[in-house]
């Protein structure tokens, strides 16, 4: 295609007969001309060995060729002729050579008219997937992917089709938008209908449907898989693997949408058949398009490709990746570039959306396209893209690929804690004010010295925050001050201090923690007199040990909950306080 702003295309076909040696050579030759101003031309690759190249010979009306001077020579299928007078009439032949400068015989002679005024190509509107959408939320209308081959789009516009009406604000865009409408528990689908309209006033159109749910979610279609049958054959399309997930599925529906239009039999059945035409040796490509309805009234739709071939073979569509997870605002590249054909070449690439929040594809008509991936909720959102291929034939191959979107993952840390007074194993006066101090960080919410809570074994929630002063009874206490931030890690320290003489009787202390996922339980204790000592947890003897070091460590083990500890003198009711630890 040349940047002229005035594009219009002529297509013009003849024989070749190339002649060297002995040997005849049969290829096509085809000229497209650009508003006049330059023609371009295209032919089959020659198979003669000692093939050379080509030459391009041009004269005007009342003149004689030149066949010493070519206007192009080279060794490519094609060549572009510029700087032509729109007002004067050419004629052109085209001439092989071989190795030892022979040349063929003229091709049959191109006329390229003075003034003449060259066919337009119509646009190819694409309103984007059908969508579902929850009511009251606004929903995003996408024909960014429609496309134009020559002069390009001029205009966009949207309708409706069909109730519960709706306001499309910016309807003469490209991705308009609306607000889903109040339905009742059967939900709504909406068909909206896209018109694009190229600088020469060629139009185009395409529908899509949004589904607009409360508590009934849409059917999903499904058509089968494409096929490539040989004509005569009895064809059956499959719609039984379409679902529905919260009522019932009560009509299917089938229609051809391209190909020479044939008679279905049972169309209103999830299966349906036909009899596959004769074709001549390219073959044919049909498309049926499923519509499926819900009990609600939703529906959706699905197509599928039949192939009916005599002796061209369709391509076959490949996507990689098939399958991607992804984060959002992540660039993600659909590559069809391994897709293949067995016979000619794969001649066109098209790539459209159809399922999930509309996004904008790089490039429609290239194997590899792009986009970027949408913002999603904490359930992450799937998208779902297809690839349909078209050989020289015109027969078809697709693939899909399909694309999990969530939201970028943050690390959290959890906060650290630390005591500033008391001192650890401090002795303090009965009675007395003891302050208390301490700061809490953490790496992602900062400081959370404020929200500190600082408990005793003896005595319970004793204060908050970074600083404060208490009175606490007689004995031994185990001290703990714990924060937690925002993504409910927790970090806490604790520590140990005597208020007055101590306790009468047993005082014990508990430090939890672990190793490598095994979890351990050190206890210390002291004031038993006893040889022995029973330990428990949770009120139940776990041993019997030596009162000799005042000491025992209960572990390793792997499952464990909060925990309750006491030490008795041993076969006595004389026992320690409890000491409840986590881990």
């Amino acid at each position: 295609m040349f940047g002229n702003s005035n594009k219009y295309q002529f297509n013009y076909s003849f024989l070749f007969w190339f002649i060297l040696f002995t040997l005849n050579f049969l290829f096509f030759l085809t000229v497209n001309c650009f508003a006049t101003t330059q023609a371009s031309f295209e032919w089959d690759l020659n198979s003669e060995q000692d093939l050379a190249g080509y030459r391009v010979y041009c004269r005007e009306e009342g003149q004689l060729y030149n066949y010493d001077n070519p206007i192009w020579e080279g060794t490519s299928t094609n060549c572009t002729i510029y700087d032509l007078d729109e007002t004067k009439t050419y004629y052109f032949v085209s001439r092989a050579f071989n190795n030892y400068g022979l040349e063929s015989i003229d091709s049959n002679e191109l006329v390229l008219e003075a003034n003449t005024t060259p066919d337009n190509q119509s646009p190819i509107a694409d309103a984007g997937p059908d969508q579902t959408v929850n009511e009251g939320q606004s929903a995003l209308l996408n024909g960014s992917n429609s496309t134009d081959p020559d002069d390009g789009i001029a205009s966009y516009h949207w309708v409706q089709i069909g109730e519960p009406v709706v306001n499309i604000f910016d309807s003469n865009s490209a991705q308009p938008t609306f607000t889903a409408p109040d339905v009742g528990p059967e939900g709504a689908a909406l068909t909206f209908e896209l018109t694009v309209t190229d600088y020469s006033g060629l139009q185009s159109k395409d529908s899509c449907v949004v589904n607009v749910t409360w508590q009934n979610e849409p059917p999903q279609a499904d058509a089968g898989l494409d096929q490539t049958v040989h004509e005569g054959s009895i064809v059956t399309l499959d719609g039984s693997a379409s679902l529905d997930i919260d009522d019932r599925i009560v009509s299917y529906s089938w229609n051809q949408i391209d190909g020479p239009a044939l008679m279905l039999l049972n169309p209103t059945s999830y299966q349906t058949s036909f009899t596959a035409p004769n074709v001549e040796s390219d073959g044919i490509s049909l498309t049926f398009n499923l519509k499926v309805t819900d009990a609600g009234g939703l529906f959706d739709t699905d197509s599928c490709v039949v192939n009916i071939t005599f002796q061209n073979q369709p391509p076959t569509a490949v996507v990689n990746p098939d399958y991607l997870e992804t984060t959002e605002g992540t660039l993600v590249t659909l590559d069809g570039s391994q897709s293949t054909d067995p016979d000619d070449r794969i001649g066109s690439y098209l790539w459209s959306q159809v399922e999930g929040v509309p996004v904008s594809l790089s490039d429609t008509t290239s194997a590899i396209t792009t986009f970027t991936a949408p913002k999603t909720n904490p359930n992450g959102k799937n998208l779902k893209f297809k690839l349909t291929v078209k050989d020289l034939g015109g027969l078809q191959g697709t693939a899909d690929s399909a694309v999990y979107v969530s939201k970028k993952k943050v690390l959290n840390n959890p906060p650290t804690v630390t005591i500033t007074s008391p001192n650890d194993g401090a002795s303090l006066a009965s009675g007395a004010s003891i302050s208390f101090a301490g700061s809490a960080s953490d790496p992602e919410d900062g400081d959370l010295t404020d929200s500190l809570v600082w408990t005793s074994d003896r005595d319970g929630q004793i204060g908050t925050g970074g600083s404060f002063s208490a009175v606490l009874s007689d004995g031994i206490h185990t001290l703990s001050t714990s924060v937690s931030d925002s993504g409910s890690l927790t970090g806490s320290v604790s520590m140990t201090i005597t208020v007055g003489s101590g306790i009468d009787g047993v005082a014990l202390s508990v430090n939890a923690y672990k190793i490598k996922g095994d979890k351990y339980a050190d206890l210390t204790w002291n004031g038993a007199t006893s040889a022995k000592v029973d330990v428990y947890r949770d009120g139940i003897l776990i041993i019997t040990t030596n009162n000799d070091g005042a000491s025992y460590t209960h572990g390793p083990f792997s499952k464990g909950k909060p925990a309750t500890y006491k030490v008795c003198e041993a076969g006595t009711s004389n026992c320690s306080n409890e000491v409840t630890v986590s881990w």
